[in-house]
């Protein structure tokens, strides 16, 4: 196990930016980025040995500054999208700052996702660990509270790789915080023959602008039905815009539960997902069209990668059905997600 850091460049500000880079005994590497918490590359062997990153992202600082798409971020402090940009809370409303149409998206340009964080390594027999933190002023991007926000990434010699995400306020405020990762297992340059299982026999209902509505959609005979597990291609046949749902994980609130599975078979990469949070959007990156240059200087297309975020129900404090996300002053939040990455041929030989 090891745990080492180097200069990733500056940002426009003139603030540096690090990249510190997990690795355990099995030639598996995670690069992360002391801005937006960003998991900038992830590199695991497939069945021959050979090491490739199977996440999309950036070469450089510029790239993640300008970045559309969240690559690789800690989204929040709310994940997702919010109506109207604006929610109830101890009966005021919270006006907040649109950025996509009339709504919020991932908490806009003043989230997690483009903060610079404070970092803390650790180095264990068994286990290598890095805790950012970022303080949050009151009325940051018209949030309230000062808040504490804490993303742990803890990489082991078992191959996982645990993403725990903590949040503390001093007034009550909302979070919803999630892992942006794109992944591609396959170093193809699409993802149609990637096997996955999600368990979730629902989806939650949006509107035309892709805001949960309190309404839920069952997945059983639909293109989203991927509770058996089938290949991406079966659903992008049927919808050829892609996926971008909210799955209602199938298990108690609070518990543990294996979220979602991902096979790609040529290449035998797996990744096993297990999260304490109610939902998991899916997501085919539906949108990029080309324009944007990624890692070795390829152009990130649609349907490239896909996203497998844990978290709770978007637009969750406008809609009464749903869990709240309120964090009370004084309480804690804690999302807790185990990402294991391995090997078709593990399978074999237990």
């Amino acid at each position: 196990m090891n745990i080492t850091k180097e200069d990733f460049g500056h940002l426009s500000d003139g603030r540096q930016i690090e990249r510190i880079v997990l690795s355990n005994n099995n030639h598996i590497d995670i690069s992360i980025l002391t801005y937006g918490s960003i998991i900038q590359s992830l590199k695991t062997p497939d069945l021959n040995g050979d090491i490739k990153d199977i996440v999309l992202g950036y070469d450089s600082i510029e790239g993640y500054e300008n970045d559309p798409y969240y690559m690789g971020a800690v989204v929040g402090p709310v994940a997702g999208r919010i109506k109207n940009a604006r929610f109830p809370l101890n009966n005021e409303t919270i006006e907040l700052q649109a950025n996509a149409g009339n709504d919020l998206l991932h908490s806009g340009d003043v989230g997690l996702s483009s903060k610079v964080w404070e970092a803390v390594m650790e180095e264990k027999n068994d286990s290598v660990k890095l805790t950012l933190s970022y303080m949050a002023q009151d009325d940051e991007g018209h949030f309230p509270g000062n808040r504490k926000f804490t993303t742990t990434y803890i990489l082991n010699n078992k191959n996982q790789l645990m993403i725990y995400l903590d949040a503390t306020s001093d007034k009550d405020t909302i979070v919803n915080m999630t892992s942006h990762s794109y992944f591609n297992l396959s170093g193809k340059p699409h993802i149609y023959d990637h096997l996955v299982m999600i368990n979730a026999l629902k989806t939650l209902a949006v509107d035309e602008n892709l805001i949960p509505n309190g309404q839920f959609d069952y997945v059983l005979g639909q293109p989203t039905n991927f509770s058996r597990g089938k290949h991406i291609r079966e659903a992008l046949d049927k919808m050829p815009d892609g996926l971008d749902h909210v799955y209602v994980v199938n298990k108690e609130a609070g518990k543990f539960g294996i979220t979602a599975k991902v096979i790609e078979e040529e290449s035998g990469r797996t990744i096993e997902l297990v999260s304490n949070q109610l939902g998991l959007v899916f997501y085919t990156n539906n949108f990029p069209d080309g324009t944007v240059i990624g890692k070795n200087k390829e152009a990130i297309i649609k349907h490239s990668a896909f996203c497998i975020e844990p978290q709770h129900f978007p637009n969750a404090p406008n809609i009464t059905n749903f869990a709240s996300i309120v964090l009370k002053a004084g309480e804690k939040y804690k999302s807790r997600n185990q990402f294991t990455f391995g090997l078709t041929s593990d399978e074999h030989s237990h």
